[in-house]
């Protein structure tokens, strides 16, 4: 039998082992063990107490990108004219499996689908015996090349260094009217006949010889009619089936808007978000690695903290002049910089979304001057994380619209160099990191 004194010692000395470690443990009530007293702290940052630095900057989007089509006559606050193209017309189909060509195009009608959320009726005097508001809306012929991407009031074509104004003067060049329409209510759904030759119409716009001007499409008289892109619906008549008549229907290919009120230049004081022109701000905010508690003053670590909540404020102001106030709800949304604005302006390049920061930006609460509320706390968290012994940059950030262009207007907020009742703020609420030593 082999020996069992080695194996009977070894076990005899762990045990010794463990006694004399259990011996060494400290014990505490539950209430008193590490990190139980960590607080939890909410600060409001204001421009007044860090170097907060935001601007605001405009031309990301033009009408060329909105999402709709503004058609309005009102010589005390707007004018605005719209311009189409159809280029993809179908001049073939097939008939008994067969493709045949057009013996000729026979009929065509413009079809609209209205905003009537955004469309206001004139003044121009109704039909005998009612009392009902009319706008008048006309297709005209378009007699001048124009650039979908550059075309403004004065130029059909405006881009960097190269400017064609119009023939005809501001406001676009117009030849034939091509059909017109009275609405007297406000309708989803709008038709308007061409009352020309839709045959020489429609081949001319399929002649690669010639250009393809389009149609505008303007109010006459009074009113304001918001829309989506058009439509044309036309009948092609096949040459193998001369008494046949085949409906067909185009998307416009190209669409825009030109109107009289001049560009906004910057204005000291304001952030601006929203509108036609993509108006977006840039924020800079140097977050102390220390902030002081509410109540107490004394300063808690943010840096290595938990992020509990982080919100950024900004303070309605009283609306823009007409016409630039958006005239319907939209969403912003905050996406993060990727180096300094203050360097590169409109140029800066943009980070990522800022998933959740979207707030919904309500026209009548924004008249009343309430505050909207971003989420940015993934992106505080994100810096707070960084190593203590790095120097944490600025938080720099963009607000913009969420789907930019929506809305032909925009809407103002208070900026860090503004009045100080407007002014932004960026509410943390965290948990400072617990440190302690074990005995």
């Amino acid at each position: 039998m082999r020996p069992r004194l080695p194996v009977v010692a070894f076990l005899l000395g762990a045990l010794s082992s463990v006694a004399c470690e259990r011996e060494g443990t400290v014990i505490v009530e539950p209430g008193e063990a590490p990190g139980r007293a960590a607080a939890t702290h909410s600060v409001a940052l204001t421009p007044a107490m860090t170097a907060w630095i935001d601007s605001t900057f405009s031309g990301f989007t033009g009408p060329a990108n909105a999402t709709f089509l503004l058609l309005q006559e009102d010589t005390k606050t707007l004018t605005s004219r719209g311009l189409i193209r159809f280029e993809f017309i179908q001049d073939s189909v097939f008939v008994f499996d067969s493709l045949s060509g057009p013996l000729r195009f026979d009929s065509a009608r413009i079809v609209l689908n209205i905003d009537t959320a955004r469309t206001m009726l004139g003044s121009v005097p109704p039909p005998p015996g009612s009392w009902q508001r009319a706008t008048t809306l006309q297709v005209v012929e378009v007699t001048q090349d124009w650039d979908r991407g550059s075309v403004d009031w004065e130029n059909a074509v405006d881009s960097v260094g190269f400017q064609v104004p119009w023939n005809g003067g501001p406001g676009g060049a117009f030849g034939r009217v091509l059909g017109d329409t009275t609405l007297t209510e406000a309708a989803d759904s709008l038709v308007i006949w061409l009352d020309v030759d839709t045959d020489s119409l429609l081949r001319d716009w399929l002649d690669t010889m010639t250009v393809n001007r389009g149609i505008g499409l303007v109010v006459t008289d009074t009113g304001s009619v918001t829309l989506q892109l058009p439509r044309i619906e036309y009948n092609i008549v096949p040459e193998s089936e001369p008494d046949t008549a085949i409906r067909l229907s185009v998307l416009a290919t190209d669409g825009t808007f030109i109107f009289d009120a001049p560009a906004v230049g910057s204005a000291a004081g304001v952030l601006r978000v929203g509108g036609v022109e993509g108006w977006r701000s840039f924020l800079s905010i140097t977050v102390p690695d220390s902030l002081p508690v509410e109540g107490t003053g004394e300063l808690e670590s943010v840096r290595g903290a938990t992020i509990n909540r982080a919100d950024l404020f900004l303070i309605s102001r009283p609306p823009p002049d007409p016409p630039f106030a958006a005239d319907q709800n939209f969403f912003a949304t905050a996406y993060t910089l990727v180096d300094d604005f203050t360097v590169l302006g409109a140029k800066t390049p943009v980070g990522r979304l800022l998933a959740g920061s979207d707030a919904e930006l309500q026209v009548d609460s924004l008249m009343a001057g309430d505050t909207i509320a971003m989420n940015i706390t993934r992106r505080v968290q994100t810096w707070a994380d960084l190593p203590d012994d790095s120097v944490a940059p600025p938080l720099r950030l963009s607000i913009r619209g969420l789907f930019e262009a929506t809305t032909f207007g925009f809407w103002e907020f208070g900026a860090a160099d503004g009045d100080p009742a407007y002014a932004p703020v960026l509410r943390i609420v965290f948990t400072p990191p617990t440190e302690f030593t074990l005995p």
